[in-house]
């Protein structure tokens, strides 16, 4: 087990949102906003204007107001995700400023984003030897014995991956109190009003598709948020009206901002063709810049084969309340564009399984602390009644 920080001092449990750990979430964040290389990598911009100040205070309000106090979880074990590089370091800094300290297993295919972030981490060890001491980084195979012998201390793990991952990650001992956050694989919707596209003014449909391609293809749709199913609501003429216009468009915002390698448009092919040979569900294969096919539902085929990278499945529906029933836990995210407000705020209380996060078309990687239907932050805690 290597340590990519090592530690100069033992690492203590905190009090809840402790002054010095707001200062150093908030001093990772200003260090990340300054630079430069962070501005060619979204995600890591996008962790340092979460994580401002003014953000962590307003987060400390909201739990303090709660009618119980929130003391440190213990020792939590995050294992990384591989598909967004720095998705991580969220639950990670909350639970930092819960009181806990962490150990912090990076992926073997962490990339940039993660690089960057250590180098930052590391710069403030100096100044935060506590702080760099409950966030530890290390990299290990999944058998080290080192590994295996902490995680019988282990008071709580964040456990990211494939269902395969998660499943095999669960089967490792851990002690009986350990409280398991688990975050598999999760497939995620858009959905677009037809009607709405087609009557668009042309600033505003230019802006709508700028928005679709930073949600869904910022990271080739890798990242759970990034929609993989366009479902479109309206008449079936008028839907194959937003199709014509939308997709050329789409397609050529692709090409010009370089959105996808050659690798992955391959792997967008590929992976077309496999799901037209699992299901006779599968149909009108549309191949170009990117790849679609028309769907009739959703089903586990979609979220075995599908390899994101530009392959989008399109479902067309007259009523939003056609899709309920086809929702399950692995549906993550829907977001929305041009859709009623009044359908949405009726339609979602009756969503019982699935899309855990409903947001509006631009929002989809936005993180937030509820997170797959969990409150992170209480859940990285221990909650006790005030005294009367």
């Amino acid at each position: 087990m290597h340590y990519l920080n090592p530690a100069t001092t033992t690492p203590q449990l905190q009090p809840f949102f402790a002054a010095a750990a707001l200062d150093y979430v908030n001093a990772l964040s200003e260090r990340l906003l300054a630079d430069p290389a962070c501005r060619e990598l979204p995600d890591l911009l996008a962790l340092g204007f979460w994580f401002r100040r003014q953000k962590i205070a307003a987060l400390r309000q909201k739990y303090q107001a709660m009618p119980y106090q929130m003391k440190p979880l213990g020792l939590v074990f995050h294992n990384t995700p591989a598909n967004v590089d720095s998705l991580f370091m969220y639950p990670a800094l909350l639970s930092l400023l819960c009181g806990n300290y962490n150990l912090i297993r990076l992926s073997s295919r962490a990339g940039q984003s993660a690089a960057v972030l250590l180098k930052h981490v590391n710069a403030l060890a100096a100044t935060y030897p506590a702080q760099n001491a409950a966030l530890q980084f290390i990299q290990a195979p999944h058998q080290d014995a080192s590994l295996l012998a902490t995680l019988h201390r282990l008071d709580g793990r964040v456990l990211w991956g494939s269902d395969a991952a998660i499943i095999a990650q669960r089967q490792l001992a851990v002690a009986a109190h350990c409280r398991d956050l688990c975050f598999s694989h999760k497939l995620s919707l858009t959905l677009l009003d037809a009607q709405a596209l087609c009557q668009a003014p042309v600033t505003e449909f230019q802006a709508m598709t700028e928005l679709f391609s930073r949600d869904h293809l910022t990271y080739a749709q890798q990242a759970c948020a990034s929609a993989k199913v366009v479902v479109w609501l309206g008449q079936p003429e008028t839907i194959r009206q937003a199709q014509h216009r939308f997709w050329p468009a789409l397609s050529e915002l692709c090409q010009q901002k370089a959105r996808l390698t050659d690798s992955e448009a391959y792997q967008a092919l590929a992976g077309a063709q496999q799901l037209l040979l699992s299901s006779d569900s599968y149909q009108e294969w549309q191949s170009g810049q990117l790849q679609r096919l028309q769907i009739q539902g959703l089903d586990a085929d979609m979220l075995r084969l599908h390899p994101g990278c530009g392959l989008f499945l399109e479902l067309s529906l007259q009523s939003l309340y056609a899709l309920t029933p086809m929702l399950d836990n692995h549906h993550q995210t829907l977001s929305y564009w041009g859709i009623d407000s009044k359908l949405l705020d009726g339609w979602y209380p009756t969503v019982l399984r699935g899309a855990d996060r409903l947001v509006p078309l631009g929002q989809s990687l936005q993180f937030a602390e509820v997170w797959d239907g969990v409150d992170l932050l209480l859940q990285l805690s221990r909650t006790h009644q005030c005294p009367s």
